[in-house]
């Protein structure tokens, strides 16, 4: 999506279409997880996914799976992330 609305080049596209990637964490915010997707991405070590559908097929791979809004969660985590940052 991010490269479909110009603020990613296609090149940073993950998938069949795009790169494959092995990082050890991936967050995926908003991602539903089609087959493509998935593919460029299962190398990863752990998968943490934020998404509304709990049906999306992105949380039968993701080892944390977060249902709810993609931004309000990332906003969520933002904020908590300024305030440990606060604190030490």
């Amino acid at each position: 999506m991010a490269v479909d609305l110009g603020w990613a080049p296609y090149s940073a596209q993950v998938g069949l279409s795009g790169k494959s990637v092995t990082p050890r964490l991936y967050l995926a915010f908003g991602i539903s997880g089609a087959v493509q997707h998935i593919a460029g991405m299962s190398g990863a070590e752990t998968i943490i996914a934020v998404n509304q559908d709990p049906e999306a097929p992105i949380f039968r791979v993701a080892d944390l799976s977060v249902q709810g809004d993609a931004m309000e969660v990332l906003n969520a985590l933002v904020e908590a992330v300024k305030k440990y940052k606060e604190r030490h």
